[in-house]
């Protein structure tokens, strides 16, 4: 699944990952932006663990968003 959304000047993009034997996942981003013609790529994941991947995908960009907005302590997006 994942999805790829463009949000302020940033791309999030979510891969969700199963968590092994568990049936459950987790979620993963990457963040994408660009400086000066540079290419910045920031991976992240969370310690939450979601019963499907779908519910991992949603978290995943909520979590994209908050991390842009600054409100994730002790990570900020380049």
């Amino acid at each position: 699944m994942g999805r790829r959304i463009q949000y302020k000047d940033y791309i999030i993009k979510s891969n969700p990952e199963p968590v092994a034997a568990s049936g459950q996942w987790k979620l993963r981003i990457v963040i994408y932006s660009q400086t000066d013609g540079l290419l910045h790529v920031q991976p992240f994941s969370g310690p939450t663990v979601y019963e499907t991947e779908q519910e991992a995908d949603i978290h995943g960009i909520a979590y994209g968003q908050r991390i842009i907005d600054e409100k994730v302590r002790g990570v900020k997006a380049d």
